[in-house]
């Protein structure tokens, strides 16, 4: 019944919003060669159910096509032997406040700014369903099974479960990989990372129904540090910023959007984003994630191993809100310290030893100035704050006579960031390195400067 229930709300979730363009559903040519849908349930769907089911297959094959290339990625789960010693792993040192996890190695840095996406929604819907039927079967075989049988299905559909669980890390790590070499786009890889939400918000699911399912079966347990740690490794797929990119893709009659920047490398990514006056950011090592070994945490003598750990490389954190709070997930460490107007979200992977995700909210407000400098012409005078660690930049621009704000559009390498409020200042997310700087009035007057040179 749990299957069923939630196939019927997925059907109510897909489709909410899709009216304003619905239009694309029926645009099928009329030489479509015809197919049937039969009910997995073994009795005949209604017409309305088969029409619907029919039409999110059809409209979802394009943006499936798109995404399905990502599997079979063969190996890329673990890491690829080129970290040399003297790359770091640890986080940055900053002064004033929080340390901050960073990339080694090249960075591409780029701008999306996500809106509805009809494609991203169909292809959930329709991995949803494929993953809806698959615990239908078992549900049904389950009922039927004896104990000894029962055991055998629970340690089987568990390791259905890891083997996913593996699939998204590996299906992350290559698309970002190849984004990095240029190889994918901004909305491919977006388009991974909302997938892999997805699925893991099944699993999860899917999940707890093993672990009531197990209960169930005398004699029989499932690893308590196994299925903590499971549950711990999809919720990496879940963040503040990911939740905002799939609330923007919804197809919906306000057209929310989202803006973020991507921070690509061959050893992770960063996801960074302004709302309002908070800086999110979520960090995403590779090289600091190795399930395979042993836990570098697992020490009699030290029960909070890596809570004092995380103390050490967060100094500043620790100084301010006291020693940070831990939840231990079998393998995987989730520490967190939570301070006025900053919170810092730690994953520390045991086999590794070192921060895997890391996740921190800020008020830009707190953040101090690194460096400061000014640019000026015949009519504008420009001034960019910089903050560390490519932090967020406060960019003023003014009359260069008389020192009155202006109204101007910033752009960062031709990429528009945003538009100076009535004190002549906006915060930025620049790039990486060296970039141009532009700042242009209503009236067309222009300031470039090259930063980072």
């Amino acid at each position: 019944m749990k299957a069923l229930e939630r196939r019927e709300s997925l059907f109510t979730s897909v489709l909410d919003g899709i009216d304003p363009v619905r239009s694309c559903l029926f645009a099928v040519d009329s030489s479509t060669t015809p197919f049937c849908i039969r009910s997995p349930y073994g009795g005949p769907m209604n017409s309305a159910t088969s029409a619907l089911l029919a039409l999110l297959l059809v409209c979802s094959l394009p943006a499936t096509a798109l995404v399905a290339a990502d599997s079979g990625l063969g190996g890329v789960g673990e890491p690829d032997g080129s970290v040399q010693e003297d790359v770091q792993r640890t986080p940055i040192q900053v002064n004033d406040t929080t340390n901050r996890l960073w990339l080694n190695g090249p960075i591409q840095t780029s701008y999306v700014t996500h809106g509805p996406d009809l494609g991203a929604t169909l292809a959930s819907g329709d991995d949803e369903l494929r993953m809806d039927h698959e615990r239908y079967l078992f549900d049904s075989r389950f009922d039927s099974a004896d104990s000894e049988e029962r055991a055998e299905m629970l340690e089987s559909e568990y390791e259905r479960i890891t083997d996913h669980i593996e699939q998204l890390e590996e299906r992350e790590r290559a698309v970002v990989r190849e984004h990095a070499d240029g190889d994918r786009s901004d909305a491919e890889l977006i388009r991974v990372l909302l997938r892999n939400y997805h699925e893991a918000t099944i699993l999860l699911t899917d999940l707890e129904e093993l672990e009531d399912g197990a209960r169930l079966v005398q004699g029989f347990s499932l690893s308590s540090d196994e299925v903590r740690n499971s549950k711990a490794a999809l919720e990496f797929h879940h963040s503040p910023i990911r939740s905002e990119l799939v609330a923007a893709s919804r197809v919906s009659e306000s057209n929310d959007q989202y803006d973020v920047r991507i921070q690509t490398s061959r050893d992770g990514y960063r996801l960074s984003s302004l709302d309002r006056s908070t800086y999110l950011t979520e960090t995403v090592r590779f090289d600091n994630r190795e399930p395979g070994s042993s836990d570098r945490f697992d020490d009699n003598t030290q029960e909070y191993a890596a809570a004092e750990y995380a103390v050490e490389l967060y100094p500043w954190a620790a100084d301010q809100g006291g020693f940070p709070h831990f939840v231990n997930h079998g393998k995987i460490y989730n520490v967190w310290f939570t301070l006025d107007e900053v919170s810092v979200d730690l994953y520390f992977d045991g086999g590794a030893g070192e921060v895997h995700r890391e996740l921190q909210e800020i008020s830009i407000t707190t953040l101090p100035i690194e460096t400061s400098e000014t640019w000026t012409n015949d009519d504008l005078e420009l001034t960019l704050n910089e903050t560390a660690v490519n932090g967020p930049a406060e960019v003023t621009v003014t009359d260069s006579s008389t020192d009155e704000p202006v109204s101007a559009t910033i752009s960062a390498d031709d990429h528009e960031l945003g538009e100076t409020d009535r004190d002549g200042t906006v915060w930025i997310l620049p790039p990486d390195g060296v970039y141009e700087l532009t700042a242009e009035t209503d009236d067309g007057e222009t300031i470039t400067a090259t930063v980072g040179s």
